[in-house]
């Protein structure tokens, strides 16, 4: 049998959300032959996050999800053209967000694709071609930074915690009338020190200047050392978790002798 080129488009979307377009730096995916490990192609994905119908639409039975918000957010997307000459057995992988690394997730499927039939929107596909959903929560820690390491260190000074918690889209947290409520998510601080461990929920910042911050003002250290902080993420509609990690180093001032 003849090689006919034979072509694939990969959308990757958040869970809960709607595509990871540039303006969170795509995705990344990789398509290789699941039999051989043969790599086959590989790239970014580009375009928009897509329409806010994503959120507000229900769907039925083969309807593709929407992709398409003219002229400049269309859903983002990797396209490949394959030289098949017989069926091969793709492994095809995602991992992303690109801009928020800390973040990132991979998923991987395998599919099946036959030579000279596309898995491409035209020709009366779906224009979602092959979907890849990446699950979890993209979260940012502002504050403290890590390894923050003030010049003077007062442990009975109270250390504000800050984050920036989005779907993995980077679609924001904001209020109850938000696609994405607040109250939907719960965030935590917990903080290691020479064994012990305390937890700080960190509350929605409702008139702060951007959507999607949780902070806490309840931290204090109380002693000199180290400090490991994780902020964890949780979407109690979905699962969808998220984590990142920041410390302080609250170093005990040296006695001249």
């Amino acid at each position: 049998m003849s090689e006919i080129a034979t072509k694939i488009t990969v959308r990757v979307i958040a869970r809960d959300g709607k595509f990871l377009g540039d303006d969170i730096g795509g995705a990344l995916v990789t398509i290789r032959d699941a039999q051989t490990g043969e790599l086959l192609a590989s790239g970014r994905t580009h375009g928009g996050s897509g329409p806010t119908t994503l959120m507000t639409c229900p769907q039925t039975r083969n309807q593709p999800i929407p992709t398409q918000n003219p002229p400049a957010n269309n859903a983002c997307r990797f396209d490949a053209t394959l030289t098949l000459a017989s069926a091969r057995l793709l492994e095809i992988s995602a991992y992303g967000p690109l801009a928020l690394q800390q973040s990132a997730n991979r998923v991987t499927a395998t599919t099946w694709i036959y030579p000279g039939k596309d898995i491409s929107p035209g020709n009366g596909q779906r224009e979602d071609g092959f979907l890849l959903e990446i699950p979890g929560l993209a979260v940012q820690v502002l504050g403290p930074p890590a390894h923050y390491f003030p010049t003077q260190p007062n442990p009975q000074q109270a250390i504000p915690i800050l984050a920036n918690v989005t779907m993995m889209c980077g679609c924001p947290i904001g209020a109850t009338t938000s696609p994405w409520p607040y109250t939907d998510f719960e965030v935590v601080a917990t903080v290691l020190h020479n064994g012990g461990r305390q937890e700080f929920p960190l509350q929605f910042e409702a008139t702060a200047p951007a959507p999607s911050q949780f902070s806490t003002s309840e931290w204090t250290p109380g002693e000199y050392g180290v400090f490991e902080i994780t902020v964890h993420a949780f979407q109690k509609s979905t699962g969808n978790t998220g984590v990142d990690r920041t410390s302080v180093n609250l170093a005990q001032p040296t006695t001249a002798g």
